[in-house]
């Protein structure tokens, strides 16, 4: 409704140099004097994310200016909050003083990172923002914020709306064999819900199935700690019982068979005799 109501003579186009933007709109609007051309939108810059910011200015093609408040990263500190929509603006380069012989302004650069924290991924938005200079910025004279407004220039380097989205990242599943799935034991079984990897435990000498604290939580107690050693004992009493089991069977079935075959060795001997001693002369 602002832009329908905003009525530019024909041909207008607004360049104004740093120091004019200082001089003439800044100053004027922290000291709430009227300005000549009323098409700086007033928002609150930091609530939004850069590509939403074209559609809320009242004027511009590929830069837009807006007033916006400032407010502190910590209630009795003197740096700016620079999260803004679903990311963050990052200072770049040196401060440049804005205004000769007497210095008007500050002029910072900013470059926008979508996402948050570590995980920010730098884009093309860049952020010219022109705050007052020679203020005071005490936490008792502005509580909460550090500047009433300063004035923003936004604009993409490529010269397009470019819109960056979070990327989700989503661990990969180990898909079970539903054969092999049901083999196991109830306790160790594949849950579609949970990310599961292999390891091999040291107190027992086969692999098992480790689910990831994404699913669910465990916590062990000393007792039950010990009673997994006893466990895990007693089960490799077992195994070695059985491997001797299956071993002693081997070693009689061995035998058995060595002495069936020297029995048949025998009975073939003896009819090779006979057959010798049958034969005529």
């Amino acid at each position: 409704m602002q832009k329908a109501q905003l009525e530019l003579p024909a041909g207008f186009r607004f360049h104004p140099t740093d120091e004019e933007l200082v001089s003439d709109y800044l100053i004027r609007k922290c000291s709430s004097l009227p300005i000549s051309a009323p098409i700086i939108a007033e928002i609150d810059l930091y609530k939004f994310d850069p590509w939403d910011l074209p559609e809320m200015a009242l004027y511009g093609e590929k830069e837009w200016y807006f007033f916006s408040p400032r407010d502190r990263k910590y209630p009795n500190g003197s740096r700016p909050n620079r999260e803004a929509g679903t990311g963050f603006w990052k200072a770049t380069g040196a401060d440049k003083p804005i205004g000769r012989p007497k210095t008007l302004g500050i002029k910072k650069a900013l470059v926008f990172y979508a996402a948050k924290a570590s995980k920010g991924v730098k884009t093309d938005w860049i952020m010219h923002e022109y705050r007052l200079a020679n203020v005071d910025r005490s936490a008792g004279k502005r509580k909460s914020r550090l500047d009433d407004w300063v004035l923003c220039r936004i604009y993409n380097k490529k010269g397009t709306i470019e819109k960056y989205f979070p990327r989700t990242e989503t661990k990969p599943q180990i898909v079970m064999p539903t054969a092999l799935n049901s083999n196991l034991p109830p306790q160790h079984r594949h849950s579609p819900t949970c990310t599961d990897h292999m390891y091999v435990d040291s107190s027992e000498a086969v692999p098992r199935l480790h689910t990831n604290s994404s699913c669910s939580e465990h916590v062990v107690s000393p007792a039950l700690a010990s009673e997994k050693e006893v466990q895990s004992e007693a089960k490799q009493d077992d195994r070695e019982k059985a491997l001797n089991l299956q071993f002693g069977s081997m070693d009689n079935f061995l035998d058995e068979a060595f002495r069936q075959g020297q029995l048949q060795l025998d009975q073939f001997l003896a009819l090779q005799e006979m057959s010798i001693y049958l034969q005529p002369f």
